[in-house]
């Protein structure tokens, strides 16, 4: 594909453009690296999935901390919100216990239904989370001095040269049960260290060079946990054979142009199962028109009905009928939105495939007595004028507009339209210009309806 080999350097861009929370274990990068350097499988592993997507973990490690973002290509909420995980799930102790079961089994599915691209993409999510709980105050349950309990230490003295990782099971369940163990291990291993600095860290002058050491001893623990869990899963996932079938499903994909985010992925959903991967483009946009492709493999025969979608594009559902050992195609031309070059992902939110109540991509804030709707955030460019409008259709209907800066809690928000009554106007529409610091723009509904029940659509378009 034309982007494999340019899609370290862009995430690295990405990652500094779109920033990282306050609260985030620093190290994630340099423990994945380390957790790389002794796989004893890498050969196997590089020569099936290319050494570039493989070593683009040290990137995709971050995946959880970048949730709700665009990041050119895909959201990373493409990886974060699955069926058995809807919602976005806290990073701590206790509420990240509930991450390792679902986005192991969902790293096993991806390596072996997916693209290359994709798995390593998936699996940066599982990483993330494990690698998390070995930050001590991630370990430590309500832990202070959060912020220096994860970033005290010299990010590059973690290896773990000569570290032998172990097999976790030798199937999904055993696997599974090791590492719930070897979590349970690393948690405890961190607690015990945020004890040990906590007394250092808080006192009135503290010494750093004292605290460094212990928060590195949880930076290489972590690392040996990742190097067990990445030869797990590729061992497991990678075995001939080991999907759920044997049939194959590959598609092309045509979309309209959408000028200021074009080189957005769509998605392809299988609904009505846990199966779900993105296209990848085939080349440069050309003739006002994106194309890529899509795979799944080793998937279980039977009929699936395939939904694809991509901003400024109406979703399309494609029946199709999978033989045993036998690869279906087929070819998706999506149609435009209304209007055309619509950047608002899932405009009108009737498009739902992980839970009926949360329309996908936007948020929901509630309160006793409306709802706050959220949409994912759309990037900026300074000095590009938007067209945004809305069509509302439930009474006491609030729709307003929500730029963020590049400072934290930097937020400018001004109203689109409000519908008070039956007969009050329906559409609204207002230009607004991305300003120096301006980074993302996201629409609010508030209302006491449903969101497809409150609107009709909203939209946000490039301007000439």
């Amino acid at each position: 594909m034309l982007k494999q080999n340019i899609i370290v350097p862009i995430l690295v861009a990405v990652m500094g453009m779109v920033g990282l929370p306050a609260h985030a274990w620093g190290p994630h990068p340099q423990i994945t690296q380390a957790a790389l350097n002794v796989l004893p499988n890498a050969e196997e592993v590089y020569a099936k999935l290319g050494e570039h997507h493989v070593k683009a973990l040290t990137t995709y490690c971050w995946m959880p901390d970048w949730r709700g973002r665009d990041l050119g290509t895909y959201y990373a909420d493409d990886y974060l919100l699955i069926p058995s995980v809807p919602r976005h799930i806290g990073h701590t102790m206790p509420a990240v216990a509930a991450t390792f079961e679902p986005y192991f089994r969902r790293a096993l599915q991806a390596l072996r239904t997916e693209s290359p691209a994709n798995a390593c993409r998936q699996l940066g999510t599982l990483v993330h989370f494990v690698e998390d709980v070995g930050a001590p105050p991630h370990a430590k349950e309500n832990c202070p001095h959060h912020s220096e309990l994860e970033n005290w230490l010299k990010a590059e003295l973690i290896t773990i040269s000569g570290y032998q990782p172990r097999l976790l099971g030798q199937t999904d369940e055993e696997a599974l049960q090791g590492l719930q163990s070897r979590i349970a291990e690393l948690v405890a291993f961190s607690k015990e260290r945020a004890e040990r600095a906590l007394p250092l860290v808080s006192s009135p002058n503290p010494d750093r060079s004292q605290v460094e050491p212990i928060i590195l001893e949880s930076a290489i623990e972590s690392a040996k946990v990742t190097a067990d869990v990445l030869f797990t899963v590729f061992t497991l996932g990678l075995r001939p054979d080991s999907g759920p079938g044997r049939s194959s499903l590959r598609g092309t994909i045509m979309a309209p142009s959408v000028p200021g985010n074009d080189d957005q992925s769509p998605r392809v959903v299988l609904l009505g199962t846990d199966y779900s991967t993105l296209a990848e483009a085939e080349s440069d946009n050309a003739n006002g028109e994106w194309r890529g492709t899509f795979l799944f493999h080793h998937l279980p025969a039977g009929t699936y009905q395939v939904l694809v979608y991509r901003i400024g594009a109406l979703p399309e559902i494609v029946p199709v009928t999978l033989r045993e050992n036998e690869e279906a195609t087929i070819t998706v031309q999506l149609k435009p939105t209304e209007p055309a070059g619509n950047l608002v992902y899932n405009p009108d939110g009737k498009l739902r495939t992980l839970v009926p109540d949360l329309p996908d991509r936007w948020s929901l804030v509630s309160s006793e007595k409306n709802n706050t709707w959220s949409s994912a955030a759309i990037p900026l460019k300074e000095g590009q004028k938007y067209q945004c409008g809305v069509v509302i259709k439930s009474p006491g209907t609030r729709v307003s507009l929500q730029v963020s800066g590049e400072r934290r809690n930097q937020v400018k928000r001004t109203i689109l339209g409000y519908k008070s009554s039956s007969d009050s106007k329906s559409q609204y529409e207002q230009e607004i210009t991305a300003e120096p610091g301006d980074t993302s723009l996201s629409i609010q509904i508030e209302t006491a309806s449903d969101l497809s029940d409150a609107i009709d659509k909203v939209w946000v378009l490039n301007k000439p």
